[in-house]
């Protein structure tokens, strides 16, 4: 549970100024807890459905600085180099 607090103040630090993408990513987190509780994952999955909820549009941002834009493509190419 610090693990995943830890990630999310991380999260609105990286997205500081945008606040459309932090109630982005707290709305997904929020349904991808709900759901996993609901459906009794275990610890670690629990642990990864959440991380992953709260960082899966990570590369938005580095997109839209390098490239004036935000596909999926560039999402997926940019975002899993970045460390929060």
């Amino acid at each position: 549970m610090e693990q995943i607090n830890q990630l999310y103040l991380e999260m609105i630090r990286y997205e500081q100024g945008c606040p459309a993408r932090i109630q982005h990513f707290t709305k997904v987190f929020a349904f991808a807890k709900l759901i996993g509780e609901s459906e009794r994952l275990d610890a670690d999955t629990q642990f990864l459905l959440e991380s992953a909820a709260l960082v899966h549009d990570i590369g938005i941002r580095m997109a839209e600085e390098k490239y004036k834009t935000c596909t999926g493509t560039l999402q997926e190419q940019l975002g899993p180099g970045l460390s929060v």
